[in-house]
């Protein structure tokens, strides 16, 4: 007898009716309409606040999109930050008529990247301009390499408690008997200096102090 195959549950994400239609407007006026694009932003961040969650907004977007053969300013893609670009606007809204939605958005998605949802109230807050805050926040890029870098600081710190000194003083040893120290130098002397003091202090932990015998 066959076995019946397993249905695929499909996930239903709820619509939303008033960015539907607002989006409709922007796929509408293409990409020209800078107040069509601001005021569509707006609408977004007013219905997540209200209880639009950001699955409903993307799938709300995208249903929309079928068949469109244009690309509006704004896709679903940008709603992760689309309520900093509405804190954007609000702190620089008399600026609105100068800038564009893309360069909004655009500056919106940097300054999650750099200072995560946690810091941008204050971040934008510390702006008394739009140009003010774009040259404080750094390019995608540039946070992208500060939180690697302190990912391998964590990682460091991490790895630090599974290795004894033991382990670090071996391995040490091996790789100086492994080369010619005759004419090795460093161009980072003071940081060699650091880790020999460093050593030493843990050598006098390590040794119990002789006492000193009286004449």
């Amino acid at each position: 007898m066959a076995q019946a195959k397993a249905v695929k549950e499909v996930k239903v994400v709820k619509q939303n009716l008033v960015i539907q239609n607002n989006y409709q407007d922007v796929i509408n006026a293409g990409t020209t309409n800078n107040k069509i694009n601001q005021g569509f932003i707006f609408v977004v961040g007013n219905e997540m606040q209200n209880g639009t969650t950001q699955d409903e907004a993307e799938s709300s977007m995208k249903t929309m999109l079928k068949d469109v053969n244009i690309r509006p300013v704004i896709l679903p893609t940008h709603v992760p930050a689309i309520p900093t670009a509405c804190l954007m606007m609000v702190q620089f809204q008399a600026e609105l008529d100068d800038i564009k939605a893309t360069d909004i958005l655009a500056l919106a998605v940097r300054t999650l990247y750099d200072v995560k949802a946690s810091g941008v109230k204050s971040a934008i807050a510390g702006c008394s301009t739009f140009a003010e805050l774009d040259e404080k926040i750094l390019s995608k890029k540039e946070s992208q390499e500060r939180d690697n870098k302190n990912k391998n600081k964590t990682d460091t710190k991490d790895l630090a408690k599974n290795i004894t000194i033991e382990d670090i003083v071996d391995n040490l040893n091996e790789y100086l008997k492994a080369i010619n120290l005759k004419d090795k130098k460093t161009t980072e002397p003071a940081k060699l200096y650091e880790v020999i003091g460093k050593l030493y202090t843990i050598h006098k932990n390590s040794v119990p102090a002789k006492a000193k015998v009286k004449a």
